[in-house]
């Protein structure tokens, strides 16, 4: 019988499975029935692979019984519909790929799959990843409320207890924003640490592809199997930095919150120290017109017989960018290296960089735009306005729930580490999540 807890915890459900408490096949049985129960009323999930999945988790047990050691044997997984996996549609949303069948997957999902991973089926995506709202999906806790995007599909379907795992992307905040929103833990690694080969792109400087999950305890678990290797030892955390004026203009859920994520921080030993990061309203600005422009210069020049199919969000950002000049590009891509360079000189004073990821609580599903300290922003720029900073800098950041004892869908906090230093993030991660 599969337990409660191995419904909730991937490390649980390992475990189990390699102890032969469990085996993959009754795992994945346990969770595609899950999905037959629920999917039809949340649509997290665009296509199921239940007979691939039962046909490898079959497979899996076999290799288990072998004596092979397996990463994330057994372990039941949704991967993004934007990253190539045999076996299903993977349209990344659009119309015109809806026929769209790889006959290769993804780095991520190969990899995936070599580690023991069952692939269930794959999540439903905002359409070619442009929002971050992901309409298609109603939440599995609240219908009133958006489930974030543009890996919506997939943090709503850990939410649900569809899956232990999950494959979201990251240009703007879109690993991040949907984990605030359903409660749930998303890693951005650094820029090109896990290849985007077999991902549909969206803007190729700034695309990240990265590991989902209900906790941090369970990121981790995938992180360390996609790269395959344990962290190597390293100096516990000590101190991070944050900005008061990133928290200052949150709403006060949001601000209550972080402020308990930074007292647990302190009662835990780490040092929490004010930083001065970059002026969000130039953080905007530079964002949306490399956005605007690569995602333009990309989708026309490969898909432009399809534009009319795209969602009216992208084409009526494809017009802003043919109307800007070229050197307003230029001199956004040398705030770009400017703003790199000052997060880099924070990140030589601190260990990590904290932060909310979202400057407003639970949005709302049908919202036009959000109120942030008094003023209302369109709603896609008004969620990505913590959290596209780290997609152009290229620096790793953890999504997590804040512990507060009693909120189903409590705050999220992003922790920012050094380049190349997941390990670090998850660590701290780590001791917030320790205080739920």
């Amino acid at each position: 019988m599969v337990t409660q807890t191995f419904e909730t915890s991937a490390v649980a459900a390992l475990a189990a499975v390699r102890s032969g408490n469990v085996s993959a096949s009754e795992l994945t049985s346990h969770f595609l029935a899950r999905i037959d129960h629920g999917n039809s009323g949340i649509h997290a999930l665009r296509h199921v692979m239940a007979d691939e999945a039962v046909e490898a988790a079959g497979a899996i047990d076999a290799r288990i019984q072998a004596g092979e050691a397996l990463a994330l044997a057994g372990l039941p997984f949704v991967v993004k519909e934007n990253c190539d996996t045999v076996g299903a549609p993977c349209s990344a949303g659009l119309s015109f790929r809806l026929g769209y069948r790889p006959t290769t997957d993804s780095w991520i999902t190969a990899k995936l799959r070599a580690a023991g991973a069952i692939i269930l089926g794959v999540a439903v995506s905002d359409p070619g990843a442009f929002d971050v709202r992901t309409l298609d999906v109603t939440h599995p806790l609240d219908p009133s409320l958006t489930v974030g995007g543009s890996s919506g599909g997939s943090a709503a379907a850990l939410a649900a207890g569809f899956c232990l795992g999950a494959i979201g992307t990251d240009t703007g905040g879109s690993i991040r924003i949907p984990s605030a929103c359903c409660g749930t833990v998303g890693l951005k690694p650094s820029y090109g640490a896990l290849p985007m080969d077999g991902v549909f792109p969206l803007v190729t400087s700034l695309d990240h592809v990265g590991p989902m999950a209900r906790s941090v305890e369970d990121v981790e678990l995938i992180w360390q199997a996609l790269v395959g290797r344990e962290p190597a030892p390293a100096s516990p955390p000590r101190r991070v930095g944050y900005d008061p004026a990133w928290v200052d203009i949150a709403d006060k859920l949001t601000r209550d919150g972080f402020a308990l994520g930074l007292r647990n921080l302190k009662e835990q030993g780490i040092d929490v120290v004010r930083i001065a990061l970059p002026e969000l309203n130039a953080v905007a600005e530079t964002h949306s017109r490399i956005f605007l422009v690569e995602a333009a210069a990309y989708h026309l020049a490969h898909h432009g017989g399809e534009i009319d199919t795209y969602p009216d969000v992208a084409r009526n950002w494809f017009a802003t960018a043919r109307d800007m000049p070229v050197g307003v590009y230029v001199d956004a891509c040398a705030k770009r290296l400017a703003l790199a360079r000052h997060v880099d000189a924070c990140l030589a004073e601190v260990d990590a960089i904290v932060a909310p990821t979202l400057c407003v609580s639970r949005p709302p599903r049908d919202g036009a735009s959000v109120t942030i300290a008094g003023a209302k922003h369109d709603f896609t720029r008004g969620l990505v306005r913590l959290t596209s900073l780290f997609d152009h800098t290229g620096h790793p950041a953890i999504a997590c729930p804040i512990a507060d004892g009693s909120s189903v869908l409590p705050p999220s906090m992003q922790v920012v580490g050094r380049h190349g230093e997941e390990a670090a993030i998850l660590r701290i991660a780590k001791l917030i999540e320790q205080a739920r």
